[in-house]
Formats: C-alpha cells, sequence, structure tokens
C-alpha cells in the first residue's frame, strides 16, 4: 500500500482513534490505580501515626507525664513504631519536647514542612504529617511521620506512568496504523470490484478472506446481491429474445392475414373475415404481453404486503371443481383428494391462478381419456399441493426449464399457449417462498409445489 494512502484522511482518523482510545484507557486505568495506592498508603500512615498518638495518651492517662516521657524516649532510643516525631506543647504553644514547627493547637491532622532528617535531598524540608492530642487543659501531643518517601513515591509512580503511556500510545498508534491497513485494503477491494462492475464486467464479486468479521459479511451480501443483479439480466436478456422469437410467429400471421386481405379481400364480408382473425391474432399477442407484465409484477414482490391468512384447502377445492366441465369434455379422469383446514399466509387470488394454471397445463398437454389428479396435503410444517397426470411427461433434461418464459416442449408446439403458464406458477410460488419442482409421475409428469405453514401473526 502506497504511503499517501495509508495516510488518507480515513485511515489517518481511524489510526488516530485508535490510539486515543487506547490513551484514554490507561489514563484512565492509571489514574484509578493511583489514587487507589495513594489512598491506601495515606490511609496506613494515619493508622499508624493515631494509633501510636493515643497509646501514648494512654500511658499519661495511666502513669502521667513521667510514664509518657519514658514511653517517648523508648520510642525514639530503639525506633520504635518506624521513627515517628513527637513533640509536646503547653496550651501556650511552649514546646516541652521535639522538634516539630509551632502549629495551631487544634485536635486533629495538619500537613506541614519541619527540619530535615538527612533523608531529603539537598535543601529540601521533611514532609510531615502531624496528629494533634490534647492530653489534658495544659498540654498538647504532637505525633508525625516523615511522608516524603509517599511524596517520592508519587513523583516515582508518575514517572513509569508517563512512560508507559508513551509506550502504549505508540503502540496503539502502530496497532491503529495495521487495522486501518486492512481496513482500507478492504474498501479498496470493494471499490474496485464496484470499479470494474461499472466498466461493464458484471461477473466479478468481491473477495472475501474467510474472516466471517462484518466487512466480510458484507462483501457476501453484496455479492448474494450482485448475482441476483446478474441472474435478472440474464433473465431480462432471455426475455427480450424469447419475446422477440416467440411474438415473431404471431406478428407474421397477423401481417399475413392482413396481406391476404388486401390482396385478395374484395366483398365487404371478406374484409369482416380478415378482420375479425387479425384481431384474434392481436388478442393472443396482447394476452402474451399481459401474462408477461402480470408476472413481472408479481416478481416484483409488492403483492407480498397484501399477504394474510388464508385457506388453501378450499381454495384448490374449488379450482379443482371449476376444471371439472373441462376435463370431462376431454373425457379426462380428474380426482380430487384435499386434506381439509390447511392454512398458509398468501394471496388468495394469486394462489387460485397458479392451481388453475397446473390444472389447465395437465388438460392441455395430454392426451383425451387421461387421468389427471390434484391433491394437497400437510407434514413436517409444509403444504404441499401435487397436480399428476398420466400423459407423455417431460424428458428428465427440460423438467426445469418447462418454467422458464416461453418453454414449450416439442410435443406441444401444435397446442395454443403463450408457453408462461408455468412461469406464473413458479413467479407465484417463489413470492410465497414455496418451492417448485416437476416430478417423474412413471408415466406422465407431476408437479410439486411445497408452501411453509404459518400464520399471518409468524
Amino acid at each position: 500500500m502506497r504511503l499517501p494512502r495509508l495516510f488518507s484522511p480515513t485511515s489517518f482518523r481511524l489510526a488516530a482513534l485508535f490510539a486515543l482510545i487506547f490513551g484514554v484507557s490507561t489514563i484512565a486505568v492509571g489514574a484509578f490505580v493511583y489514587v487507589s495506592v495513594k489512598a491506601t498508603l495515606d490511609q496506613q500512615a494515619r493508622t499508624h501515626i493515631e494509633t501510636d498518638a493515643f497509646a501514648l495518651k494512654q500511658e499519661f492517662d495511666r502513669g502521667g507525664m513521667s510514664d509518657m516521657m519514658a514511653a517517648i524516649h523508648g520510642r525514639q532510643a530503639h525506633k520504635i513504631a518506624g521513627g515517628l516525631n513527637y513533640t509536646l506543647f503547653k496550651s501556650n504553644g511552649q514546646r516541652i519536647l521535639g522538634d516539630i514547627p509551632r502549629l495551631p493547637l487544634t485536635s486533629g491532622w495538619k500537613h506541614l514542612f519541619g527540619p530535615p532528617d538527612g533523608d531529603e535531598p539537598p535543601g529540601e524540608l521533611e514532609r510531615l504529617l502531624v496528629y494533634r492530642l490534647q492530653l489534658s487543659p495544659n498540654l498538647w501531643l504532637v505525633v508525625g511521620d516523615d511522608i516524603g518517601r509517599l511524596h517520592a513515591l508519587d513523583n516515582g509512580f508518575l514517572r513509569v506512568f508517563g512512560f508507559g503511556l508513551l509506550l502504549t500510545l505508540a503502540f496503539a498508534a502502530a496497532g491503529g496504523i495495521f487495522v486501518s491497513r486492512a481496513f482500507v485494503q478492504r474498501i479498496d477491494s470493494i471499490s474496485r470490484t464496484a470499479e470494474a462492475i461499472i466498466e461493464g464486467d458484471i461477473g466479478q464479486r468481491i473477495p472475501l478472506n474467510g474472516s466471517g468479521d462484518d466487512l466480510d459479511r458484507l462483501a457476501a451480501t453484496l455479492n448474494r446481491m450482485l448475482d441476483r443483479i446478474g441472474a435478472l439480466m440474464d433473465a431480462l436478456r432471455h426475455v427480450s429474445t424469447d419475446i422477440a422469437h416467440d411474438l415473431r410467429t404471431p406478428l407474421g400471421h397477423l401481417h399475413q392475414v392482413l396481406d391476404d386481405a388486401r390482396e385478395r379481400a374484395h366483398a365487404p364480408e371478406e374484409y369482416r373475415e380478415a378482420i375479425e382473425l387479425a384481431i384474434v391474432k392481436t388478442d393472443a399477442i396482447l394476452e402474451t404481453f399481459a401474462a408477461i407484465l402480470r408476472i413481472a409484477q408479481i416478481e416484483s414482490g409488492s403483492r407480498r404486503e397484501g399477504f394474510k391468512q388464508i385457506d388453501l384447502s378450499a381454495i384448490v377445492l374449488n379450482v379443482a371443481q371449476s376444471f371439472e366441465p373441462t376435463a370431462e369434455e376431454q373425457g379426462d379422469v380428474l380426482t380430487i383428494d384435499v386434506a381439509p383446514d390447511v392454512e398458509i399466509v398468501g394471496d388468495r387470488e394469486l394462489i387460485t391462478q397458479l392451481g388453475a394454471n397446473l390444472i389447465d397445463n395437465a388438460i392441455r398437454h395430454t392426451p383425451k381419456g387421461s387421468r389427471i389428479s390434484m391433491a394437497l396435503s400437510s407434514r413436517d410444517g409444509v403444504a404441499m399441493l401435487e397436480v399428476a397426470d398420466n400423459g407423455g411427461g417431460v424428458p428428465t433434461d427440460e423438467r426445469e426449464r418447462i418454467f422458464t418464459r416461453f418453454y414449450r416442449g416439442e410435443a406441444s408446439r401444435t397446442t395454443p399457449g403463450t408457453g408462461l403458464g408455468l412461469n406464473l406458477v413458479a413467479a407465484v410460488a417463489g413470492l410465497h417462498r414455496a418451492t417448485v419442482a416437476a416430478l417423474d409421475n412413471r408415466p406422465g409428469l407431476k408437479v410439486r409445489v411445497e408452501f411453509p405453514l404459518g400464520d399471518a401473526n409468524g
């Protein structure tokens, strides 16, 4: 990656944000540790001083001035209790013992500076924390401790913390640069793919790195979207080709009818017959366009907003019964086997059209006297609609193609129709998230549609 690209505004901001987050987190943790440790050490020092002060007061209360003085001298001689400083004052401020500087004689704590005792840096005074305790109306005990070491510990901690913060920021910046570099590479990959597609290479797809992270999932989603767009573009190209091919014949017939009328018709009756035949041809063409538009509307998904709970059993039964007279005219035997109370979420009109197209397809493309069945059952969360016949069937390699636009098998080329009936079935099934399949009925063809069961609130 080129250096200028690495330090682009987006990359730089990402790296800076990464360092900022780490820096703020380190400062917050360090401040918490510093305050906690300092508070603990301060409390320990106060407890130490206060405990010793009250111990000396007990000596004073028990044995008077002499016992307390003996206890103080003993502590100073043997450096007991950590080398505390002891000073006695009269109420008028006169010092009796010790070297703690004069201070207001009121009970409680106070910070002050005292004479150096040798462990301070040259030129610095001793830092004292003192506790003042009144022993009698005319006598005060002041006990202090050198807290210079705590101050030195504070300075040492701050130096170590500052150095650690610099290291943290350095590592955070390096990590931010690494993360931003990987991020920019992924974005560049998406951009290059998009540019290639804009230039016309619709087959390009965004590479995945297999990490399963958000960018990988986004890339996978975009690839599925591109696959869908590619499929729609292929379908559009095929539709355009199929429309041109399949409408050429009826348009040619219409042209022939009109040309014959122009050349041969002389009487009004002959013109009327030619016009009526032209209207029939035109109606067939309009029927084809209407079917194409209806399929396009279904595939757009706009009808899904009006879905509601419908009784699939009643719909299938009504469709099957409405085709019984047609089957009888053909000499066919239509059997109906519909399980009761099967309900799905969907569009009643479209489901009716789906069932009608399935039966109409079976009647149209089977010889007279065939056996046709329409069955509905449900199991394992699926409603299964099947329309089967014992006709000539469909070759195995063509079964998937019968659901495409304008498909006409060789055996049905002379059969009236647009070649869009089963394509509409596939579109309606897709809208209802159902699966549709063409199966071998041995003999004949079986078309199976499986709808997911559910309710309008599911």
